[in-house]
């Protein structure tokens, strides 16, 4: 109905509402509202039916690399991912691939039983360090994760059976997060890829559509090697990659089953810079011979979905239009269309909402456009100017995404965010001399009553969102360096047993009745279970840094800061936080509930278990 109901509309508008329209003004408009029910269309290519996931049963006898590129990620990240990797239960070998050439790695990979490899320079970024180690590799399948990517310990046995059709070349599984108070999480068990992830991947899966999405991806070794390696032309080498394999016939699919956990970009800079680069890098495959829509070899469904997924950074540039259009209306006084008041009721008005709520249906309550809409206005600067970079040679530096930190938000914020910031003050100036107008203080070039309340209207709404989302990030503090797991363990203190709540290799959070004061040396026994089944005595010291006070009078929270911790504390700390928990939790929702992003099935919950 949206889609019927927005093609009458647009029919419409370029056939009855030019006459009498500021040209320019006209055209802008009408390409962006274009562009807006193009966008719903794709959107419904992909997401109108998502099919339940295949399992297959892990195929023994394939031999596979485990491959963990890295460049100057820190030692207790990568310790993570290394620790997942060698608690991964289908035999594999794991690489460790430094592109850093840092001494530190090549004893980290020694310690964990990995693979150490580094290359004399940096050429080609991530693809180039893959290209390097590919005559090393001796696997029929390539496991690639990125250095914060922790895997979970079935990883690897819920997506090796996939390549028993010798036709597929790749396999996808989703990208979710445990650092919940990430910028990009809009909820615990939602942020700003689950939409693509959960809906989207899916819906490709139908149009052996899915693409290398950078990590959490098996790979079969020798039909890469066969097309020279991981392609090197634009830095969204993972994409551009896929293509070249669709083209060469083979196949791909996506498991709808989280199975790794990484780190979401903390703060608005790292969030900024991702976007940037994957904007950038995904747009660039235009310029190349692989443009999916002019080349060579693929479906008209592989075409349709790799346009899907390009289109969506035109959100940019059609919301900098709009936006733009607004304000040049409500300052000139000039019409971008002209119409009967009651045709905008009889077909604008039912075009929005239908489309509001189909793409609230489509996402089926993973995303709403509340959502889209937040993100959309964070991401509005980087996208557009991810299209202006196509006019310029070589644009679109690879650059690491920042993996901790902490992100104090302030006015400073809005610096980062100079377009929506300058939209925001310009779309206010405009709103205030058009009032200003309407109460006769301002001589300004006058307009119909019915454009002239549409316009302050519609201007008014707008204003409110970009200053909601604003104020939003403004306000925003996140000073935790290290995410601190949320956990339900025992710890004993001087043989007093204590409820621990959160949990990392840096620290603790403790509900005591009766809790030490700041400054308080503590020594933590803590019990935690371990992947073999038993519960393990992790001695740890620390110091007490926060007492909080609780919802509960009779228990305060305790913040305890860890000191001297062994390699072998940590390990077991980064274990249980970054492997087993992880699985356990995930297993246990697959038991009472369907999570989309989760374990679906009776027999993945008990593999993990």
């Amino acid at each position: 109905m949206a889609l019927t109901w927005g093609a009458v509309y647009l029919v419409w508008r370029i056939g009855w509402t030019h006459a009498g329209a500021q040209p320019e003004m006209y055209v802008v408009l009408l390409v962006a509202e274009l562009a807006g029910w193009v966008n719903l269309l794709l959107f419904t290519f992909l997401a109108w039916r998502v099919p339940f996931r295949r399992d297959p049963s892990a195929t023994p006898g394939y031999a596979v690399d485990v491959i963990v590129p890295t460049y100057d990620e820190g030692t207790e990240v990568l310790r993570a991912t290394l620790l997942g990797c060698r608690a991964l239960t289908y035999p594999h070998t794991t690489w460790l691939l430094d592109d850093g050439r840092r001494p530190e790695m090549a004893e980290l990979a020694q310690e964990l039983g990995a693979e150490y490899l580094t290359r004399p320079d940096n050429s080609h970024a991530k693809a180039g360090n893959i290209n390097a180690a590919l005559p090393h590799l001796r696997g029929d399948l390539i496991a690639v994760l990125d250095a914060d990517h922790v895997p979970l310990p079935h990883f690897l046995d819920a997506l090796v059976g996939y390549f028993d059709d010798e036709k597929v070349v790749l396999v996808q599984a989703p990208h979710e997060f445990y650092n919940l108070d990430s910028i990009q999480h809009v909820a615990e068990d939602r942020h700003e890829q689950s939409l693509f992830f959960r809906i989207i991947c899916p819906g490709k899966d139908r149009h052996d559509g899915v693409f290398w999405c950078g990590s959490g991806t098996v790979i079969r070794r020798e039909p890469l090697i066969a097309i020279g390696g991981v392609q090197t032309a634009t830095i969204a080498e993972d994409f551009h990659t896929t293509i070249v394999l669709h083209q060469q016939g083979w196949h791909t699919h996506y498991h709808d089953e989280t199975l790794l956990l990484g780190l979401a970009p903390h703060d608005l800079d790292a969030f900024l810079l991702q976007r940037s680069r994957w904007a950038r890098g995904n747009l660039r495959v235009f310029l190349t011979k692989q443009n999916p829509v002019t080349g060579r070899h693929l479906t008209f469904k592989q075409r349709v979905s790799y346009f899907a997924s390009l289109f969506h950074y035109v959100a940019g540039p059609q919301r900098l239009a709009l936006v733009s259009v607004l304000c040049a209306t409500l300052v000139t006084g000039l019409l971008p269309l002209r119409g009967e008041p009651i045709l905008f009721g009889v077909l604008w008005a039912p075009w929005v909402v239908l489309s509001l709520i189909s793409t609230r249906a489509l996402g089926r309550g993973v995303s709403g456009p509340l959502a889209a809409t937040r993100h959309g206005w964070m991401t509005m600067g980087v996208y557009t100017g991810a299209f202006l970079s196509l006019a310029i040679p070589g644009a679109g530096k690879f650059k690491v995404t920042p993996k901790m930190g902490t992100d104090e938000g302030g006015l400073s914020t809005l610096s980062r965010l100079r377009l929506l910031t300058a939209c925001a003050g310009a779309l206010l100036v405009a709103l205030v001399l058009r009032g200003l107008a309407a109460a006769g203080v301002l001589g300004l070039h006058g307009m119909p009553r019915f454009a002239l309340l549409g316009s302050l209207a519609i201007g008014a709404v707008e204003l409110t969102v970009i200053g909601l989302v604003l104020r939003a990030l403004v306000a925003r503090r996140q000073r935790r360096v290290v995410y601190r797991f949320p956990v339900d363990v025992r710890a004993s203190v001087d043989d007093e047993l204590i409820r621990v709540v959160d949990l990392n290799h840096h620290g603790a959070g403790l509900l005591y009745s009766h809790p030490p004061a700041v400054g308080t040396p503590l020594t933590l026994s803590l019990r935690l279970p371990a992947l073999d089944g038993t519960t393990r005595r992790v001695d740890v010291k620390g110091a007490v840094r926060a007492v909080i006070g609780t919802e509960d009078p009779e228990v305060q929270h305790v913040g305890v800061q860890f000191s001297d911790l062994s390699p072998e504390a940590e390990n077991q700390i980064l274990e249980y936080c970054h492997v087993l928990r992880p699985a356990t939790v995930a297993a246990d929702r697959a038991q009472h509930q369907h999570i989309p992003g989760f374990l679906t099935s009776p027999d993945a919950a008990h593999r993990v278990a």
